[in-house]
């Protein structure tokens, strides 16, 4: 059979960010040889960027794709076409010798939410492989928070954060990202829903104890107006969680940014850096205090 991979630099991307399409036919004994890649249609693209990736399988008759991720619209484009899509993180190699052993699973869903406008077109609030516990978030968390998820694609922090704060704003520019955070918390009372864009947000001045953004920042046009509406929002010694891919990570959104970068837009804005983790082997996590 044949199978379609979107690769970088040997790794597996997303269909929106890949540089190549590659295509690999897998034989009889495990066996498996490349017989074509091509540049990703997708770099062409103004929009729903993965979809020209996920057309361009069908017409070489290919119904079977290896991704890093995969976002709401491509999802139900492929669903709709049959298409065929597997997860996986890492070398090609590897992929492939996962989907020969078995090991894949079909993605039953998209793996992100996506956003648009001025979160440009790579932008996805994502959770971090392994750490399906939130483990590494509650150390900065306690009851009675009012915390704002800002761009939280699906929901999937909200479902952590849901559970302590006393109010929390789940905040995303992207419709249907919002309303599939409509459709699972729309019943809490502590949960304020917003279809809106993180830069200027309907939530209160002064009214946060913890922001957070995951994946998101560096896909944001005017990161200047973010950092100011994330102070904005935050009280006086409020902190804010942000999670980005480490620069050195081949897959992912093309354009990262490094700690020290992220530093630099919050420090002119008043904020301290308190705390630098690594949280899975492609994600860092910053955590900055407001001081004025």
């Amino acid at each position: 059979m044949k199978i379609a991979i979107s690769v970088s630099n040997g790794f597996v991307s997303g269909p929106g960010e890949g540089d190549e399409v590659w295509i690999v036919e897998v034989e009889d004994h495990g066996n498996y040889k490349l017989i074509e890649r091509y540049e990703n249609p997708a770099r062409y693209a103004q929009q729903i960027r993965g979809v020209f990736m996920l057309r361009s399988l069908l017409d070489r008759g290919i119904n079977t794709v290896i991704l890093s991720e995969i976002g709401p619209p491509g999802y139900r484009w492929a669903a709709e076409k049959g298409i065929r899509i597997y997860i996986f993180e890492g070398r090609v190699e590897d992929a492939i010798k996962a989907f020969i052993e078995g090991k894949l699973t079909e993605a039953q869903g998209p793996t992100h939410g996506e956003h648009h406008g001025h979160y440009g077109h790579h932008g996805h609030h994502r959770h971090i492989e392994g750490f399906e516990t939130y483990d590494f978030l509650k150390p900065y968390v306690s009851n009675g928070m009012a915390i704002a998820d800002l761009g939280c694609g699906s929901g999937y922090y909200c479902n952590f954060f849901k559970d302590y704060a006393s109010r929390l704003y789940c905040v995303d520019v992207d419709e249907a990202a919002i309303n599939e955070v409509r459709r699972n918390f729309s019943n809490y009372g502590n949960v304020v829903i917003l279809n809106e864009d993180i830069t200027r947000a309907s939530i209160p001045s002064n009214s946060i104890d913890l922001a957070f953004m995951s994946n998101v920042f560096h896909d944001i046009e005017d990161k200047e107006a973010a950092v100011r509406e994330v102070s904005r929002i935050l009280k006086p010694g409020g902190r804010l969680l942000i999670i980005e891919f480490k620069k050195d990570v081949v897959f992912g959104p093309p354009f990262k940014l490094s700690p020290d970068e992220v530093e630099q837009y919050f420090s002119r804005e008043g904020f301290v850096r308190e705390g630098y983790a690594e949280v899975s082997p492609y994600h860092y996590m910053l955590v900055f205090k407001k001081v004025r």
